[in-house]
């Protein structure tokens, strides 16, 4: 199983694959990013961890099984 990272950055929020370091995907938004995400996992099993503006980790979410309302 995969495991991504949702984090901020000065311009928006990336998503970067824990295992390769390679950022994956970029949004100005974090409600984009919840959006853009259930498209990018979609036919993967994955665990993405997402870490807040604090630097805390504010939820983990599974895939197959998470979906931005």
């Amino acid at each position: 199983m995969n495991i991504y990272q949702v984090r901020p950055t000065e311009m928006g929020w990336e998503l970067e694959d824990q295992q390769s370091q390679e950022t994956v995907l970029r949004t100005l938004t974090k409600d984009e990013m919840y959006s853009a995400l259930d498209a990018f996992m979609e036919g993967r099993t994955a665990s993405v961890e997402v870490i807040g503006r604090d630097g805390e980790l504010e939820e983990e979410r599974p895939y197959p099984g998470s979906h931005h309302l």
